[in-house]
Parts: structure tokens; sequence; C-alpha cells
């Protein structure tokens, strides 16, 4: 008998598990161009920007749909109007604004659609200066921190965003590139790069896409220390030769910081039975013919501070990166009407490297994959910031 409520068991406790695994359609279906989202600060020290896009169903398209054509514009309370301009799809920019600290602002959007978007005004709020970015490498790797505060004790919410970018080099180092057809000139098939040519050392950069948020609220002082910002693991390709990252930090209203902490646990949150239920996104722009249509994003206003640092791979202890190519060079042998040197070269899928010689004399080149040689294939661009002190 035992053994039967033991079998029983087992059956109802697998039964109960394989339903928890049947598909659940929810029946709330958002509209069909998907909800506004807005993202961007009203800076009176720095460039404003806003990006405009749509929300999108999941599973879907990858691609975050553009709002593009709108009219976008920040107004004052003392009637100031700053029209922003598209500077790419979606985005609107202009340069810094003679903002005042005393009145309020608001962002105004007009799409295409006919549509007329406003936010609630906002207070002008001035970030304190940020103490230091600084960096610890341990077993998980170099963790960023973010420390500041407000002597004033008028702060108390803050936001962080970062923009990387690193330096690394191909596997093999390119001196020569094919020039196609030369040989019937009477020239050589494979030519010495001209220095703009190089394609050794690449730059590639990233962007935060974490809520980066922090309040002191709880402090007898307006104190934040060692905000952890990003973590890079060990052995990444990030820190493999010189790596810089700069951190923006933004003040924050309440109300403003409880939107995005909100976001944060909705966007964030694992999807397990122990999650809490995402709750409805409400911020602070409104379609004004609408006022129940979901606008998923909060303005804000005032300054922003910035602060860049560099860290070089020799300040690291055994940071572990080492890239090397899958292949051997190939000889790529010369003869007198260059046709093994087109044959092979011509495809693009192998890049010369430099002259052989044997003993009796010139061979030919070595070569290597293209994905070996030119950086550009793993997403990077050989031209070198302005920034860059390296």
């Amino acid at each position: 008998m035992y053994r039967k409520i033991k079998i029983w068991t087992c059956l109802c406790l697998s039964l109960s598990l394989w339903r928890c695994k049947e598909r659940y359609d929810s029946p709330y279906q958002p509209p069909v161009k998907g909800y506004l989202v807005v993202e961007g600060f009203i800076a009176g020290n720095a460039p404003t920007q806003f990006t405009l896009s749509r929300v999108i169903r999941l599973p879907g398209d990858s691609t975050i749909p553009a709002v593009t054509h709108a009219k976008v514009q920040v107004e004052g309370t003392d009637q100031s109007i700053y029209p922003l301009a598209e500077t790419s799809a979606g985005v609107y920019t202009a340069d810094t604004l003679p903002l005042d600290p005393h009145v309020r602002y608001r962002l105004r959007i007009a799409t295409t659609d006919g549509n007329m978007y406003l936010s609630d005004t906002v207070a002008y709020r001035t970030s304190p200066l940020i103490d230091s970015i600084n960096w610890v490498q341990d077993n998980k790797g170099v963790t960023i921190y973010a420390n500041t505060h407000d002597p004033a004790n008028a702060t108390r919410f803050y936001q962080w965003q970062y923009a990387e970018t690193w330096e690394y080099t191909s596997a093999e180092y390119s001196t020569f590139k094919y020039a196609a057809h030369s040989r019937s000139n009477g020239k050589d098939s494979v030519i010495r790069r001209e220095d703009s040519e190089y394609v050794y050392i690449c730059y590639q950069g990233d962007q935060s896409t974490s809520l980066l948020l922090a309040t002191s609220t709880k402090l007898a002082q307006d104190v934040i220390y060692r905000q952890k910002l990003l973590v890079i693991p060990p052995a990444s390709v990030q820190l493999s030769v010189h790596y810089s990252v700069i951190v923006t930090q933004y003040a924050l209203t309440a109300d403003a910081y409880n939107f995005l902490s909100l976001m944060k646990a909705n966007t964030e949150s694992l999807g397990s039975i122990f999650d809490a239920q995402p709750s409805e996104l409400r911020g602070n722009i409104h379609n004004l013919a609408h006022p129940d249509e979901t606008v998923v994003g909060y303005v804000s206003a005032g300054t922003v501070q910035r602060q860049r640092i560099f860290i070089n791979s020799s300040q690291l202890n055994n940071w572990g990166y080492f890239l090397e190519c899958g292949m051997p060079d190939t000889l790529v042998f010369d003869d007198p009407n260059g046709k093994f040197v087109d044959d092979i070269l011509k495809t693009g899928s192998f890049i010369p490297l430099e002259r052989v010689y044997g003993q009796f004399g010139f061979l030919g080149w070595s070569a290597n994959a293209v994905a070996c040689v030119d950086c550009r294939v793993r997403g990077g661009t050989t031209k070198k910031p302005s920034f860059w002190p390296y």
C-alpha cells in the first residue's frame, strides 16, 4: 500500500510539473504600432539628446523601430523654446542649451501620425561633481566604481551611464596588400601598405544598457561610495591593450528615481515564480488627445557630470587574454606571370603578410586568413578616437 502511495505521489508531482510548462498566451494585446518610448535628458551644461522609438512584441524582430521625422522641442515655464534636430533616425539633439536653474522645463513631441505628446514640467537639478571613478581587479575580473557626494545633502537620488572604448589588435601583422591586376601593367601584384592602410590596431566601443541607480536617503550624509557600474570578466578583449570608460552622472528627483527603479525591476527580473509581478510603468509623458495611452519614459532636467579614466593592460595582474591565429601562415609562391598569386589572393580570403626568401632568393609572400589579419573583421575601426592618449 505504501509503495502504491509513493507511485501515485510521484505521478501527481510529475503531472503538476509538466503542467507548469504549458504555453501561456496572455489575453493582453498592446497596440499594433507599439507604445512610444522616450529616452533622454534635458541638459543645461552639455548637449541635450532624446531617442524616440516604439516597443515591439516578444518574440519578434530584434530591430527597434525608430520614430522619425517628429518635431521635438524643450519648453520652459519662462516661455523659452528650444527645438531639437533629428541627427539620425529617431535621435533628436541640440547643442548645450542656455537653461535657467530657477525655471521648470518640459518636452513636447509631435509625431507624423498627428499625435502630440507633452511631459510634465520638471525641476532643474544640479548634479554634484563625481569624486572619482576607480577600479579593482579580483578573481571576477575588473570592477569599475563611482564615488560622489553632495556637501549640501540636497541631491540624494542618482543615475549613471557609461561609454566604453578599447584598443585591440589582430593576431597577425600585415605589411603588404594585394593590388588586383597590377601585374599586367608591369607592376607587382602585392604592394606595401600605406601608413593609413594598416589593419593591425582597431578601436571598438559599447554603452551601458542597465539602469544604474542609487540613493542616499537612508544615510545621514549624501554620500555614494563605490557604486558598482560594470564588471569586465577576466581575459576579455576590452583590457587586452588599452581601455577607457567615460561615466556620466545625473541628479534625479524622487519621482524620476522611483520610475526608473520600477523600470529596472520590471526589465531585469529573472522571470521566475519568486520574482515580483511586473508593475505598470507610468512616466511623466502624456498623449494630449489620449491621456490613457501608455508612454514609456521619464523626462528630467539639470546638469550632468562626466569623468573619464584609462586602464592600460600593463596595470593588470595576469589578465589572461591571448589571441592566436587558428591556422599557420601559408606560403604564396611567386611566378613570372603572377597567376598563382592572383588565384590565391584575389578572392580576398587571404591577406599577404611579409616577403619570404629562400636559399636562392625571393620565393613569395606569407599570407593568412582575413580573420587573423584584419582587426576590422571583429567589429572595430582603425580610426583612433580623438581623446585617445596612447
